[in-house]
C-alpha cells in the first residue's frame, strides 16, 4: 500500500476522466467505465460478504444536505485472493472514507470501488480497471450465450481428435473468440497447456487466475516437441495466448471464480 497525506472529508467530489485497458468482472456491466467518481463520507453500514461487499456512505454536500452512497466491491473470497481483505474487513460505521470507482449507469448514487483513501493516508488499490469488458470478450460473451449466433464454419470438435489435433485445426479456423463459445456452448471449455520441454505453461492466462489452470476437466496439453513437422509450422502461440486469455478472464467474470 502507498501513503498519501490526510484527507478532509467533508464533501462529495465527481471527478469525471476517461479511463482505458479495462476488463471485466462478473455483474458490473451497468458500470460507466469511462468515467470516475470520486465519493467522500462517512460509513454508515459496512458488509464485507457474498456475493460483493456492500458499505453506504452518507456524504453531506455544500448547502449541508445529506445524499446517501452505496460502494460495491469484492467479496470476501476475492478480496482475500487480490490481497486486500484485511482493509475491506476493518472498514467499519463511522469511518470516514474516500473512495474511487465507476458509476451504475441506471441506479443513482451507486459506485463500483477500485481505489480507497484513508483518513491517515493509506490508499488500497483493488485491481483498477477491471470491471468493464473489452469488445473481444462481449463478442465471445453473446456468442457463448447464444450459440445460434455461432458462425457455421465453426463446428463442434471431433472428440476422437487428440489435444494437438484440435488445437492445430482452432488456429487454422483464425476465430478464437468464435472457437471459445463453441466450445463452451459444447460443454468443453479447456484451457491450452503448452508443454515446450520445461513444463505445462498456459500463455495468455494472468497471474491472478492461474488458479484455472488447476481445476479438474478445465485444461487440455499440447507437447510441442511431439507436433510433426507439418502441424508445426501451423502452430501459433499468439493464437493460444489470445484464446487463453480470454477464456480464463471470462470464466472467472461471468461463471465462476475458483478457489
Amino acid at each position: 500500500m502507498s501513503r498519501r497525506s490526510s484527507i478532509t472529508l467533508a464533501t462529495v467530489a465527481l471527478i469525471l476522466a476517461p479511463v482505458a485497458g479495462v476488463f471485466a468482472h462478473h455483474s458490473v456491466l451497468n458500470y460507466d467505465g469511462k468515467r470516475e467518481v470520486t465519493v467522500i463520507g462517512t460509513v454508515t453500514s459496512a458488509k464485507f460478504s457474498f456475493p460483493h461487499s456492500i458499505y453506504k456512505i452518507d456524504v453531506v454536500a455544500p448547502d449541508g444536505t445529506t445524499e446517501k452512497w452505496v460502494l460495491s466491491t469484492e467479496d470476501p473470497r476475492d478480496a482475500e485472493r487480490l490481497g486486500f481483505a484485511d482493509e475491506l474487513k476493518a472498514i467499519k460505521v463511522g469511518d470516514a472514507i474516500t473512495v474511487v470507482g465507476w458509476p451504475d449507469k441506471f441506479k443513482n448514487n451507486e459506485i463500483r470501488g477500485h481505489e480507497l483513501h484513508y483518513p491517515d493516508g493509506t490508499v488500497v488499490m483493488m485491481r483498477r480497471g477491471n470491471y468493464i469488458w473489452p469488445q473481444d470478450i462481449l463478442k465471445m460473451d453473446k456468442m457463448a450465450l447464444s450459440p445460434a449466433t455461432i458462425p457455421a464454419n465453426i463446428a463442434s470438435t471431433d472428440p476422437s481428435l487428440s489435444s494437438a489435433e484440435k488445437v492445430i485445426a482452432w488456429i487454422e479456423e483464425d476465430d478464437h473468440l468464435a472457437r471459445i463459445a463453441r466450445e463452451y456452448a459444447d460443454g468443453q471449455s479447456s484451457l491450452i497447456g503448452v508443454n515446450s520441454g520445461n513444463g505445462v505453461e498456459f500463455p495468455g492466462v494472468d497471474e491472478l487466475l492461474e488458479c484455472h489452470t488447476k481445476r479438474d476437466g478445465f485444461t487440455m496439453e499440447v507437447v510441442v516437441s511431439d507436433l510433426p513437422s507439418s502441424q508445426r509450422a501451423i502452430y501459433d502461440e499468439d493464437y493460444v495466448s489470445d484464446y487463453n486469455r480470454v477464456l480464463s478472464r471470462w470464466w472467472e467474470q461471468e461463471k465462476e471464480s475458483c478457489e
